[in-house]
């Protein structure tokens, strides 16, 4: 059959305008929660976002169409020819037109993501999209078999819900390595892209079984050397990425800090992201001045000699022990660094098991010195609804006018007991 009349009957071309409404319905809907990425883009980041919903319903329409189109030759009497034209050519076609109509809509949920963050493809969004490319090429293989062998009626829809909880039911579990192994595509952070483990556990279960499906395939009858083979080769595409990804945690080992860092002043220096340092100078005076104040009060030991984003830091994790601090500067904007978290994360958890609300005076006291007072009660408002847990608004207001008339030392002691009094409280 010539291409242009595959394209005309081929049921992935009839059933493109469908898929494409409902992804276009998904990435519409998934794009509410974007203005974090829109502020420091980074396109791989922005691909995996858009493409890790839609890439389990491609797969799975990819195997399901497959099917229907292996029983529509069927039916048509194409594997009669097979003497002619062997099994293999008469199958490409119909595969390429199923994956070549569901990578133009993933490719489109990625284009669109990238689009409204307002950044061009790079080699790694190309290298991720050459991921979903292999997975959606495996399952067309593995839905063509299936539908081969048995009718589509019942092998096509039992095929598409088989590979659609295949692929999303582990992640809700707690075995991390079965997170990694099949096929979804893992949400990547700032400056992050898939590391070659990555890409070899997302992609050997699947092609491991689409190969075992080949082999079964491939004779007209089914022997025992035939099933002997195709176990061998999914089994050991299941255990070759598991044996990449059993010691892992729920989030992957990505390639890190492949992004342009910049790094401005002293005492402290201020690190971020090349993407979000527009305000860099107006965040290192924030800072400093904050720092000073805080180191003034007793409330850190001494000032930090750098301060890193987290999107950046070695580590993903917000610290400020020891000289050098993570914070969450991001998205780079002067105002966004006066918020709470500089307090909650100076004060942190003194000790194992603190008094949570006999810890909100000392982390008030820390957000009135670096001066986000404000800010810090309207998060601690939402967090004790309104203040109808723990202390009220006028009690702690109340506490830090008398703090206030203290001197120096006398402010310094306080603290200190204040954080003594939530950890004997909170054992």
């Amino acid at each position: 059959m010539r291409f242009s009349s595959a394209l005309r009957t081929h049921p992935a071309v009839l059933a493109f305008p469908v898929i494409g409404l409902f992804f276009a319905f998904v990435f519409v809907t998934s794009t509410r929660n974007i203005d974090r990425l829109i502020a420091v883009p980074w396109p791989a980041q922005v691909a995996s976002y858009a493409v890790h919903a839609p890439v389990p319903m491609a797969a799975a329409a990819a195997a399901g169409l497959a099917a229907v189109e292996a029983t529509r030759l069927r039916a048509l009497g194409t594997w009669e020819v097979g003497a002619a034209r062997s099994t293999w050519r008469i199958a490409v076609q119909p595969i390429v037109i199923t994956v070549l109509c569901l990578t133009i809509l993933t490719a489109g949920i990625t284009a669109g993501g990238l689009w409204v963050v307002g950044v061009l493809p790079d080699l790694y969004v190309l290298h991720l999209m050459a991921i979903v490319i292999v997975l959606l090429t495996a399952h067309a293989v593995i839905g063509f078999v299936i539908g081969r062998r048995f009718h589509a009626l019942y092998a096509a829809p039992l095929v598409a819900v088989t590979v659609f909880i295949g692929i999303s039911f582990p992640l809700g579990t707690d075995s991390y390595w079965a997170h990694h192994v099949t096929g979804s595509i893992a949400w990547l952070g700032f400056g992050e892209a898939y590391s070659p483990a990555m890409t070899a556990a997302a992609v050997l279960p699947t092609l491991g079984l689409a190969l075992a499906c080949v082999v079964l395939a491939a004779p007209r009858r089914i022997g025992v050397s035939s099933v002997a083979a195709a176990l061998v080769i999914a089994v050991s595409g299941l255990l070759g990425a598991y044996g990449i990804t059993k010691d892992w945690r729920s989030i992957a080992p990505a390639a890190k800090g492949l992004a342009t860092v910049t790094c401005e002043g002293s005492t402290p220096e201020v690190c971020l992201p090349s993407a979000g340092s527009e305000h860099i100078g107006e965040i290192q005076a924030e800072l400093a001045r904050m720092t000073s104040r805080l180191q003034a009060r007793g409330i850190i030991a001494k000032s930090p000699d750098r301060i890193t984003d987290l999107s950046v830091a070695d580590v993903h994790q917000i610290d400020t022990r020891g000289e050098h601090w993570v914070l969450d500067l991001v998205p780079g904007n002067a105002d966004e660094v006066l918020r709470e978290n500089i307090a909650l994360s100076v004060v942190g958890m003194p000790c194992a098991r603190p008094d949570w609300n006999a810890l909100h005076y000392n982390t008030l006291w820390a957000a009135r010195t670096a001066g986000v007072e404000s800010e810090y009660l309207a998060w601690l408002s939402r967090e004790t609804q309104q203040f109808r847990q723990g202390q009220s608004r006028e009690q702690l207001l109340s506490e830090m006018a008398t703090v206030d008339k203290l001197s120096s030392q006398e402010q310094k002691a306080w603290y200190a007991e204040r954080l003594r009094h939530a950890c004997r409280a909170g054992r």
